[in-house]
């Protein structure tokens, strides 16, 4: 018992977040379901429900510092032991993780058949996991992004040097969510003098990706060429950068919609944890 409740602690922290298909469901065993009247009959199976859930939310709120729910719903305890459940659904108010920061959160596992396998203490995935999810980016939380480790270490590697000596460098950039547009302002700092690029664009889902389309710039320097301005800006746009945190080896991340609602930007998506059983990522 005790190691199917690290299983199921463990699922959640490394999850963090009909659609297109874009996974494969795993086949359930025969007679999936056996033993699961004589557990709700018995209230063994409602208990274990409450100790892991209780156990999952403690975890993830450490974790992701924010007051989480979660929702487990099992087939019966023996399948639970052997690391097999039904589904599972967390919501916040509020998550941070890493440069990742949403409002309203809600996520649920989207596969009616779910295993995980823990080996030699460590938690493997027989088949991938897919979550979808969805939330907003308010203006706070794109601050959040701007202010996390990982965005700082992306700005600091933007800079030209010279004998020592930095000709060109980023510094933090602003933006604001307001009228159906979000306005940004990516300032420069040269040798001679700090300049600006400011711009608004609206905000779309393709290719899996949030993207900026119909971008208007205000004035901007010379200095800075369109190309070298329009690349600059998608890399160091802050709400884009916010999924990159989640797309790794590991997992992988898909916006199937993004758009402005008021001073909010709402998205939705599916978030996959990747096979690592069985396969070559073993």
């Amino acid at each position: 018992m005790k190691k199917i409740i690290i299983i199921l602690m463990l699922i959640t922290t490394l999850s963090a977040f009909a659609e297109e298909c874009s996974y494969i469901c795993p086949a359930p065993p025969e007679n999936i379901e056996k033993g699961a009247l004589l557990s709700r009959l018995t209230g063994t199976d409602f208990l274990s429900k409450k100790i892991i859930e209780s156990l999952i939310t403690n975890e993830l709120n450490k974790e992701l510092n924010c007051n989480i729910k979660t929702d487990l719903t099992l087939f019966n305890l023996k399948r639970t032991k052997q690391g097999e459940f039904k589904s599972l659904k967390f919501k916040s108010k509020k998550i941070q993780y890493k440069a990742l920061s949403l409002s309203d959160f809600e996520a649920e596992s989207l596969c009616p058949y779910n295993k995980v396998i823990y080996e030699n203490k460590k938690l493997y995935y027989p088949n991938a996991l897919p979550f979808k999810f969805s939330g907003k980016i308010t203006n706070e939380d794109i601050q959040n992004t701007i202010n996390s480790e990982e965005f700082t270490k992306e700005l600091s590697r933007n800079y030209i040097k010279f004998n020592g000596v930095k000709l060109f460098e980023v510094k933090s950039p602003q933006a604001e969510i307001k009228d159906g547009r979000v306005y940004f302002s990516i300032p420069f700092q040269t040798m001679f003098a700090r300049i600006k690029i400011s711009f608004s664009a609206e905000i779309e889902a393709e290719n899996n990706k949030i993207v900026l389309k119909n971008t208007q710039f205000g004035s901007k320097s010379n200095i800075i060429n369109e190309s070298m301005s329009d690349s600059l800006t998608e890399e160091l746009n802050p709400i884009t950068y916010q999924t990159k945190t989640l797309e790794d080896k590991h997992g992988k991340i898909e916006i199937k919609s993004a758009k402005i609602s008021g001073n909010e930007i709402l998205v939705n998506g599916i978030y996959t944890i990747k096979q690592n059983y069985g396969s070559e990522n073993e």
